[in-house]
């Protein structure tokens, strides 16, 4: 039997890292649309499954009339918190939320 140099081994573990690492990683999973209900565009708490780029693609048109719906589109991941950040005054989400709010009554208004 022959054995291999350690430096030879630690090269291979490396390599095989790299390797795990290379391949892009899925965020499967659902997302939950939190801003406020815009007629005839997109409601409140809707669902979505898939990865968060196939959701983009899918609401593209919403996006492009009012691009801050795409950072109020929650993973299921942080969904229980984020749902009560939306809510709390001086939160990022909830600013996000309220100047959604107003772009949807200047174009609408």
């Amino acid at each position: 039997m022959v054995k291999k140099p350690k430096e030879a081994e630690a090269n291979e573990t490396v390599e095989a890292i790299k390797e795990e690492k290379a391949e892009p990683v899925k965020e499967d999973g659902f997302f939950v649309y939190l801003g406020p209900s815009i007629r005839g565009v997109i409601q409140t708490a809707s669902i979505y499954t898939g990865t968060r780029a196939e959701v983009e693609q899918f609401l593209a048109g919403a996006i492009e009339r009012f691009p801050r719906i795409k950072q109020l589109l929650i993973s299921d991941k942080t969904l229980p918190e984020d749902r009560v950040k939306v809510k709390t005054p001086g939160n990022l989400l909830n600013e996000i939320y309220k100047k959604l709010v107003a772009d949807v009554k200047k174009k609408e208004g």
